[in-house]
């Protein structure tokens, strides 16, 4: 198998998603008995897919045929839908065939314009029995720009297992301009024993396939597919391990291979990636290390690039490992390689926007060439199974397209704003063949039949390809993103969605922003959605169009770029249901005659407005007044509205929902509606010893979290925190039915302390992040903020107690590696005892009979110096801001997971932590930013 994706995949990304089964591979649909008649459905076109003219409709046919060993008739009933809700037209047919002949009835199913079709027939036979009942996908898409585009953006990991002719003639029209690996170049091809290479005739079948993709307008991406079969590692208890299993054991005779492979076709391949997701002791690279693979990269540099300056080596596998090994600062050899990989899984939450920039400006900095070869997506997409499994299965098929050219467009805009070129290989396509990672395949192999992603891409190929990206039209607005174009003919092109929202999950359209946009002047502009429907001719002065979560709306136009970008901005009006994140935010001190309700208001919509707030205090509360005005906020702007207290009851379980009605000048009827669950999150001023009675916390206020699981069953952790001259201290009660552990740290340094049961200690302390190479930029605030400072306590195996050091200002964001040099600011165990220590003091001990893990830890004040001094500095009576959260991680197959603080009260907001332990990346589904705030009481 070749290099086109997950034969490179193998269990694919390693601890980003569950591990895939093998799908069967299924051709037709067949009844079972030797005797019985096999009906099968197709079209008039194999592949399902017809590229329209201009905007002239097509009329596909449905193709039922029939292989019987007896005579038979009956009828076909049919009907045709769109998005699988849209009913368009329907009929029954008679049929007959002959026996033992196939025979086929032809049904026209009407004129048909862009956007994908679900086709429904049942066959019943003359006698009244049921033969078959199935739906088959069909795409009806716009034309695909025709040629070889290198510089194009639009790849697809094509499977090497598909049927090849019909699957180049898919990905054509398709519009797909890059594949990944080249069939015919296998490590054993190339070099089937020690010092044996491969001859002319292999080559040339290799040339052969090149050349083959080009005739379709396709660039391949060339790959070292692994190891030779007698070159691999054996295993750490020296076991054979298959090719992908391991680093090479001779790392010369691999350079080798590397070498033959690319000198008799770089012609033709220019760029060449060097190994599919070799993270450190994990599927691909067993028992080898950081250092080990800086080492293949040079080695393979110092054999290739003298003699072929022009070829460029891609190196990596995700942004996390690229800081991490390829360049980790101060280690041996690093950044020998042209451009990086990366491998963006998941929902398009705008921290994808920010791992690509990071890609980008790290590659510039530390590459030997300053990434001249730009980066490489080369897998990322979502799959039903992992990002919709709870709609229905018709649903989630349409919930993965609209995830799709958001995908590529939050990557494009960081190519453009960076001046670096990129390459997005969505995963993936296979015609007609079961494969590993086969859940992500956008076309159903079992009917042979498009699934609604390949119209989306389609869609988005036609109108995208040939222009090139201007920048972001609302760069201060969370709620939309708006990509701005100019074709090749000069004119101007733009893409618009609305942002999604986690409420739990990312699966609910509705959480998302739903709204309309309206243009002033739309003539000269069409609109197309995210699956190729016109929307709008060009024709109306004045349009308005929907805007729904993650559905692109494109827009063509005969104006200039600069005309267009004011057309959908200044000429715009976008009004969504929720103009406004709405937070009410923690109390930072004990309730008091002095409180204050404090609600965050932040416009997320693209233009200023004025609003009212009116609350509802919690129950047995009074405040001086419900309404207050906010005038004038500016697009992205936050401002924290403070409701004076009146009257106020405690809670025994720090627990007050406060409600909230919010509306907008110049919306009548708009009424943003919710509530918030806030508490008291105060650190004050005591005397702890770590591991002494728990009643030295009695009078600490606590904060609790709870999780839920898929399952239902609900988890509550318990912390509180405190502070004297030399530490912060955190108490935590965690709830858990197993204790999940590592080995102790000194045993084993590559167990990640983050993936075993423990809890994170997060904090954003520090105002300029000279290590943050986002700091500065336009989308800062939008969706680029990170965190300063993280720590991790976990409990190993033999009851060891640890606390580590995961980021703080001279960590570079860099996770530790044994083999990478020791970092300004050391990654790893703190010096930090039950007892003692100089950074610290931690405590973690386990209740299996109560099943319960208490957390006990002391962090020296020298661990955040930045806060220690503004606490020093406070005046006796007042508070200290704190911008800290927490995470409890609950490992094994049935823990709950990752549970985070910042979720607890409000909806999260997107920031970026591009280092590997990922408090989550940023993204909203796995904890946002570090935004929460506490008070520390002087």
């Amino acid at each position: 198998m070749g290099l086109g994706a997950a034969t490179v995949l193998g269990v694919t990304a390693a601890g980003a998603l569950a591990p895939r089964a093998q799908a069967a591979a299924l051709a037709g649909t067949q009844t079972s008995g030797a005797a019985a008649p096999v009906v099968a459905l197709g079209f008039s076109d194999p592949t399902g897919l017809y590229p329209v003219t201009g905007d002239d409709p097509v009329s596909p046919d449905l193709l039922v045929t029939f292989t019987s060993p007896t005579a038979l008739s009956g009828t076909v009933a049919w009907s045709v839908s769109a998005r699988g809700e849209e009913p368009l037209g329907s009929g029954t047919e008679p049929f007959t065939a002959a026996a033992g002949i196939p025979s086929t009835l032809t049904i026209p199913l009407g004129s048909l314009g862009p956007d994908h079709y679900e086709v429904t027939a049942t066959v019943t036979d003359a006698a009244g029995t049921r033969l078959l009942t199935e739906t088959v996908g069909l795409g009806v898409i716009r034309p695909a720009v025709v040629g070889r585009r290198p510089e194009s953006v639009f790849g697809l990991g094509i499977r090497p297992e598909s049927a090849p002719a019909i699957t180049k003639r898919i990905a054509q029209r398709m519009g797909v301009k890059w594949t990944r690996g080249i069939d015919a170049v296998q490590p054993n091809t190339v070099s089937p024993g020690p010092g044996v290479f491969w001859q002319q005739p292999q080559i040339d079948a290799a040339r052969a396939e090149i050349a083959e993709w080009h005739r379709h307008g396709i660039e391949t991406l060339g790959g070292i597919n692994y190891n030779m079969s007698w070159n691999v590692q054996p295993g750490p208890n020296g076991e054979q391990l298959r090719p992908h299993q391991n680093r090479p054991k001779d790392m010369a005779a691999h350079v080798e291979m590397v070498y033959h492979a690319i000198a008799p076709l770089q012609d033709l391949v220019p760029n060449w990636e060097l190994w599919n997701e070799p993270w450190v002791h994990g599927w691909t690279w067993k028992t080898g290390d950081a250092q080990d693979y800086r080492d293949m990269c040079k080695l393979i540099w110092d054999r290739v690039r003298p003699e072929y300056p022009d070829v460029n080596l891609i190196g990596g596998g995700s942004v996390s490992y690229n800081r991490d090994i390829v360049y980790a600062q101060g280690s041996k050899d690093t950044g020998y390689i042209d451009g990086s990989v990366n491998h963006a899984y998941g929902y398009p939450d705008a921290t994808q926007y920010a791992m690509a920039k990071t890609q980008m400006k790290m590659d510039r900095l530390w590459s030997r060439t300053n990434g001249r070869a730009g980066q490489w997506q080369t897998e990322l997409g979502t799959a039903t199974q992992y990002n919709f499994a709870d709609l229905p299965p018709d649903e989630a098929n349409y919930g993965v397209a609209r995830t799709l050219a958001p995908t590529y467009l939050l990557h494009m805009l960081a190519g453009a704003e960076e001046d670096s070129p990129i390459r997005i290989f969505w995963f993936s396509l296979s015609y007609d063949k079961g494969y590993s990672g086969a859940e992500f395949n956008i076309y159903d192999a079992r009917t042979r039949t498009p699934l609604p992603a390949v119209v989306a891409y389609a869609t988005m190929t036609s109108l995208l390809e040939d222009s090139e990206m201007r920048g972001e039209l609302y760069p201060d607005a969370k709620s939309t993103w708006g990509f701005l174009f100019r074709g090749a003919d000069g004119k101007g092109r733009a893409a618009v969605y609305a942002d999604q929202l986690y409420d739990g999950t990312d699966e609910h359209q509705d959480a998302g922003y739903t709204g309309t946009i309206t243009l002033d002047d739309a003539l000269g502009i069409r609109a197309y959605d995210y699956l190729g429907r016109r929307l709008t001719d060009g024709t109306k002065r004045q349009v308005t169009l929907a805007l729904k979560p993650w559905e692109v709306v494109y827009f063509d136009s005969d104006l200039t770029p600069e005309v267009l970008q004011k057309a959908l901005t200044h000429g715009a009006h976008i009004d969504y249901s929720t103009p406004l994140h709405i937070s009410p935010l923690s109390f930072v001190k004990p309730l008091d005659s002095t409180s204050t309700i404090d609600i965050r208001v932040e416009n997320v919509s693209p233009k200023a407005m004025d609003a009212l707030i009116r609350i509802t205090p919690p129950e047995g509360w009074q405040v001086a007044s419900q309404a207050l005005p906010i005038s004038r906020l500016r697009p992205g702007e936050s401002r924290v509205v403070s409701f004076p207290v009146t009257r106020y009851q405690v809670s025994a379980e720090n627990t007050y929902t406060v409600g909230y009605d919010v509306t907008v000048e110049r919306r009548p009827g708009l009424h943003q509606t919710g509530s918030g669950t806030i508490q008291v999150a105060y650190v004050p001023f005591r005397q702890i010893t770590v591991g002494a009675s728990a009643s030295q916390w009695n009078d600490v206020i606590p904060v609790t979290m709870t999780s839920v699981s898929a399952a239902g069953d609900t988890r509550t952790y318990t912390f509180q925190a405190a502070w004297d001259d030399r530490f912060l201290y955190v108490r935590a009660l965690i709830e858990d039915d197993l204790q999940v552990s590592n080995p102790a740290f000194p045993l084993d340094e590559y167990q990640f302390a983050f993936k075993a049961d423990s809890i994170q200690l997060a904090f954003d302390a520090v105002a300029d992040k000279t290590e943050d190479l986002l700091a500065g930029d336009p989308h800062y605030e939008k969706c680029l903020r990170s965190a300063s400072h993280l720590y991790v306590a976990t409990l190993a195996t033999g009851g060891q107690s640890e606390l580590h050091r995961q980021l703080a200002p001279g960590t570079n964001y860099q996770t530790y590696y044994p083999t990478n040099a020791v970092l300004p600011t050391p990654l790893g165990l703190l010096d930090a005892t039950p007892a003692d220590g100089s950074e610290g003091r931690v405590l973690v001990s386990r209740d299996d009979g109560g099943k319960l893990t208490r957390y006990e830890i002391a962090l020296a004040w020298t661990q955040l110096p930045e806060l220690a001094a503004a606490v020093r500095d406070a005046r006796p009576g007042s508070v200290t801001p704190m911008t800290f959260a927490v995470q409890v991680q609950d490992s094994g197959t049935t823990g709950h997971g990752a549970t985070y603080w910042t979720t607890e009260s409000a909806p999260p907001t997107s920031g970026c932590y591009n280092f590997a332990p990922f408090w989550g990346t940023g993204a909203q589904f796995t904890g946002g930013r570090v935004d929460t705030r506490w008070g520390i009481g002087a």
